[in-house]
């Protein structure tokens, strides 16, 4: 490997460090490969989980700057997502997107648990966009 190589090597480490991650949290896999594509598309380094156990993992590796999660999935759900969040004193610190068909539920109650944003699904990828930019 030569000089340049190293060089280039180096800045693209950088790169990846100073990128944001984003944190993916749904049982759908169609979309979460959509939201990886574009939020890589927008320079995001994406984490993926397909439920909250996986969310719970990557979060305590990861470390990542914002959550987007889906509050309807098997085993541990959004909510038991969020209850273990607040367990262990982890909610809050990290900003939480809620983006799920159920929260027309209560969505006062995500809120109140320290939720920072909820989009119904459907949403539209440029208003998610938009969230995520204003939280990060």
């Amino acid at each position: 490997m030569n000089l340049e190589q190293k060089s280039s090597n180096n800045e693209k480490r950088i790169a990846d460090v100073d990128r944001k991650r984003v944190l993916v949290i749904d049982d759908d896999l169609p979309l979460r490969g959509m939201l990886a594509a574009a939020l890589r598309q927008h320079g995001f380094q994406v984490l993926l989980a397909g439920d909250g156990a996986e969310g719970q993992r990557a979060l305590t590796i990861h470390h990542p700057d914002v959550i987007l999660l889906d509050l309807a999935m098997p085993d541990v759900n959004g909510w038991d997502f969020l209850q273990r969040l607040q367990e262990t004193g982890h909610l809050g610190k990290v900003p939480i997107i809620v983006v799920s068909a159920h929260v027309r539920v209560e969505p006062q109650a995500l809120l109140q648990m320290g939720v920072s944003a909820i989009l119904p699904k459907p949403f539209n990828l440029p208003d998610l966009l938009d969230v995520i930019e204003h939280l990060v």
